[in-house]
């Protein structure tokens, strides 16, 4: 199993029932064939702010998630996540990143790098050990303290890595 295929079971196993998306991401293709329903958009925007007010009807029980590309869907995302943190909404965001090779080379865009001033937490899956760890903490930050957008930034070269066994123990936090 590679790290998409781990994010999509994972999500599977927090309930998520659906995700709005805007392509292109390949774990478009993994939520879908873990059985989570894709609500494709024509801009970011309006993926967030669908998700935005799910999370709002459900009150922490259910959070709004989207999936969207990484660099220029990641900027065109600015105004959906700020609106977000400033009402003080849990949503979930899935962004594809710049291969680790890249990161540092200009003009790479980092959704969690930017994102700092207006998510509660955000993360960058660095190897295919970390997915469990990272979603547990995103998931976490989603449920308790502040409300607000969380962030995982998944890098494109490390969405094809395969997750080693023993880092597939994912615990849903409390």
């Amino acid at each position: 199993m590679n790290v998409l295929e781990a994010v999509a079971r994972i999500l599977k196993t927090e309930g998520t029932e659906f995700i709005t998306c805007f392509p292109s991401n390949n774990l478009i293709e993994s939520v879908a064939q873990e059985g989570i329903r894709t609500i494709m958009f024509r801009q970011e925007r309006g993926a967030i702010m669908a998700a935005d007010g799910y999370s709002r009807m459900n009150h922490r029980k259910s959070f709004g998630t989207i999936i969207t590309q990484g660099g220029p869907g990641a900027e065109n995302s600015m105004g959906g996540i700020a609106q977000s943190f400033s009402d003080n909404v849990p949503i979930l965001l899935l962004q594809g990143g710049p291969a680790l090779a890249m990161r540092q080379v200009s003009p790479n865009f980092s959704p969690v790098r930017t994102y700092e001033s207006v998510s509660t937490h955000g993360e960058v899956i660095l190897g295919a050990g970390q997915v469990s760890n990272v979603m547990r903490r995103a998931f976490h930050a989603l449920r308790n303290g502040r409300p607000g957008p969380v962030l995982v930034e998944i890098p494109a070269d490390v969405g094809t890595q395969e997750v080693p066994e023993d880092a597939l123990d994912y615990q849903s936090p409390k």
